[in-house]
């Protein structure tokens, strides 16, 4: 091959190699801009559908009553392992609440005391055993309920649960309350909860609940409450986020009621705005 042919054939090449690179990129480009535009539009659908849920989220009271000393649990929410595949699962049904206290926990937050800062005004306080006053010395304490009781699902054996301050630890430790069999309840009033799984709404990763305040004597609800999140990213842990516990530790943009602060004791704080626990003898 003469310089000159090869000089040419070597000039072709790159142009071809150019040619073919120039060709690849808009290509690359389509795809990004169809999953860009996707993603747009199934974003703006599902923030449509969570709008919509939010028009009959928040909190109905129809009634308080104070001076309760304790309430039953109509159910429990369950533990759930660290980074338990419920947190990655659209259909996952306690979703709208994936932060909340579960298990023994859950138990415990109705039994603790809340202190509430004075000034940061309209915000709930902190919950913490009676010991805890040294923490939070100057923050107005309000009592939790004197007990607790609910019904083991899976024999019918009522417990009521009492605290157990002894031990004078300001924080959450195991062993601050006792759980007992008992043969009646004395309880009238009861919290339960209902989680709302709507497969359409799972699909986009928008969940909700309603927790409901019931008198058993008549069985009327004395309040409610209806919460809704959604996950924006649709499921996505590629960056080691938990999409359900994001979710409910977001804004009102992703989140209705919004809750500030803790979000792991709605129910406590729900509860008590309605049925109010004894304070002092």
């Amino acid at each position: 091959m003469q310089p000159n042919s090869k000089m040419k054939w070597m000039l072709l090449s790159a142009a071809a190699m150019l040619a073919l690179g120039a060709c690849g990129k808009p290509v690359e480009d389509k795809e990004a801009q169809a999953r860009e535009a996707a993603y747009k539009e199934k974003y703006a659908k599902a923030k449509a559908l969570f709008e919509e849920r939010c028009k009959t989220a928040g909190v109905v009271v129809k009634r308080t009553v104070k001076d309760v000393e304790g309430i039953e649990l109509a159910k429990i929410r369950q533990p759930i392992p660290w980074g338990g595949k419920e947190y990655f699962d659209p259909m996952y049904p306690e979703a709208a609440m994936a932060r909340e206290h579960r298990g023994d926990d859950y138990i415990k937050q109705f039994l603790m005391s809340e202190f509430v800062n004075p000034a940061d005004s309209g915000r709930r306080g902190a919950l913490g055993p009676p010991a805890a006053e040294e923490l939070f010395k100057h923050f107005p304490a309000k009592r939790g309920y004197s007990f607790v009781e609910y019904v083991d699902s899976t024999n019918g054996q009522r417990f009521r649960c009492t605290p157990d301050w002894s031990r004078q630890h300001p924080n959450w430790v195991d062993g601050q309350h006792h759980c007992k069999p008992v043969d009646r309840t004395a309880t009238r009033y009861a919290l339960d909860y209902e989680d709302l799984v709507e497969p359409a709404d799972r699909a986009l990763w928008v969940a909700g609940t309603r927790l409901k305040v019931v008198d058993k004597q008549t069985g009327n609800v004395l309040a409610e409450l209806t919460r809704y999140v959604w996950d924006p990213g649709f499921g996505a842990s590629t960056t080691g986020r938990w999409p359900w516990q994001h979710a409910n530790s977001g804004g009102g943009d992703q989140m209705c009621p919004h809750q500030a602060g803790e979000k792991a004791d709605v129910s406590r704080k729900f509860i008590d705005e309605v049925i109010k626990a004894k304070q002092g003898e």
